[in-house]
């Protein structure tokens, strides 16, 4: 495919990195099958033997199969046959900004087609469609990181969280694929075949994690308006588009039927506390059992001065926890090392900083706004430290990003020589 012809990779390179993607899913597969044993509440698997009970519809009554395939006229009484036999496909707590599994059942229903219900095969398809994703965003950024592209290979392909958790049957995979999509073809808005491309990634990465759409809204917004008027007023420009979208999402509820997202994100905080403290059951009524790592956050109210005022908690624990005292299994130590490394890596950025003026700020504003709402909501709301490892995964390749457009390459490897044999 001429979308891989990727300046700075080779297609060997490219095939060894889809393979060690497929090594990586495969450890995660035999992980939740072999010492985490329970099947139902692995998420590896709890929306894969959901989509089953779509597929095998297939053989009885296609037409059911294709209307809950595509969300056509199936949430009639006539299709609760199929949902009672489904654990994850509604929870009592209702819709979430992170538990919408429709689409992750939806995903594995098709591929079943294919797979003849061998996870596996689940596991190369979300292998090669996050590939995809990771390679648009290294696309995106190589134009402007011409003498920076291997500290930008390592971070869109080799962080260990993206490797982990992007290379499984989970939603991470479909996230990675569409938001790569989404921003790619917002730097190429002027032709027709890549507004259809950008307009479908859009949809996709609504459907499949409406949180991750709102968090790069602003930052496409800045990328799609500095394309268009070449303007060198970044900050104001950002500032502008900011304003206007949070203006709007603040008052969404006067002129729609939308809730209003502080109202959203109180609620969304509470779901996750009663989660974590195992107060909620499943669609059949099958207690969810309470989590190993829960940590006490403060409580948010629905106005805007409580999203302020716990920010900066919510800031620390998305960027750096678990603390490495936290650990208490090896997975989570991995995390651990992993918020060590990175706040190693701000500090060392702190002192190889560039000239302000040589910086590309439209570039490190899209990355640090995207991060930084990621952040924010997942910290806002998320009292589980597990879980904040895995879904800050999809913000984490911007954040190394951010950094690469920031250092001075050249006196870092001035002061560091030995960097060269690395870097160069």
């Amino acid at each position: 495919m001429d979308f891989f012809n990727v300046d700075g990779i080779s297609k060997r390179g490219l095939t060894i990195l889809f393979i060690l993607k497929l090594l990586f899913g495969f450890t995660l597969w035999a992980i939740y099958t072999f010492y985490y044993t329970e099947r139902v509440t692995a998420d590896i698997y709890k929306y894969f033997d959901d989509s089953k009970v779509i597929f095998d519809s297939l053989k009885t009554n296609p037409s059911d199969y294709f209307k809950m395939l595509f969300g056509i006229k199936n949430n009639t009484l006539a299709f609760d046959q199929y949902y009672s036999q489904m654990n994850f496909w509604a929870q009592k707590s209702g819709a979430s900004i992170y538990n919408d599994s429709h689409t992750i059942i939806r995903f594995n229903a098709f591929i079943r087609i294919f797979s003849f219900g061998y996870y596996n095969v689940h596991t190369v398809v979300i292998c090669f469609l996050s590939l995809i994703g990771l390679t648009a965003i290294y696309k995106t950024f190589v134009t402007e990181l011409q003498d920076k592209k291997k500290e930008l290979l390592f971070a869109v392909f080799l962080l260990p969280s993206v490797l982990f958790w992007g290379s499984g049957v989970l939603k991470e995979g479909l996230i990675l694929f569409t938001l790569g999509l989404f921003i790619y073809y917002s730097n190429k808005l002027f032709k027709f075949r890549a507004l259809i491309f950008f307009m479908g990634a859009a949809l996709l990465l609504a459907v499949s994690k409406f949180y991750v759409w709102i968090a790069v809204l602003p930052s496409i917004a800045l990328l799609i308006w500095s394309n268009l008027n070449r303007s060198k007023k970044i900050f104001l420009n950002y500032f502008l588009i900011l304003l206007f979208i949070g203006t709007i999402g603040m008052n969404i509820d006067s002129f729609t039927a939308i809730q209003n997202p502080l109202v959203t994100l109180s609620q969304k905080q509470l779901e996750f506390i009663q989660l974590a403290n195992g107060q909620l059951s499943d669609s059949n009524n099958n207690p969810i059992p309470p989590a190993k790592s829960v940590i006490l956050i403060n409580k948010l109210d629905p106005t805007f001065y409580s999203v302020v005022k716990n920010s900066p908690q919510a800031l620390i624990n998305a960027t750096l926890r678990p603390y490495l005292w936290e650990v208490k299994t090896p997975m989570m130590l991995l995390a651990a090392i992993e918020s060590m490394l990175l706040l190693i890596l701000l500090v060392v950025i702190l002192f190889f900083i560039q000239p302000l003026k040589n910086i590309k700020w439209k570039y490190v504003l899209f990355c640090l706004s995207f991060v930084c709402l990621q952040f924010l909501i997942i910290g806002e709301t998320t009292p589980i430290l597990g879980a904040i490892a895995r879904y800050r995964m999809i913000a984490l390749p911007f954040l190394i990003i951010a950094c690469i457009f920031i250092y001075d390459k050249e006196k870092l490897l001035k002061t560091m020589p030995f960097f060269k044999k690395i870097l160069d």
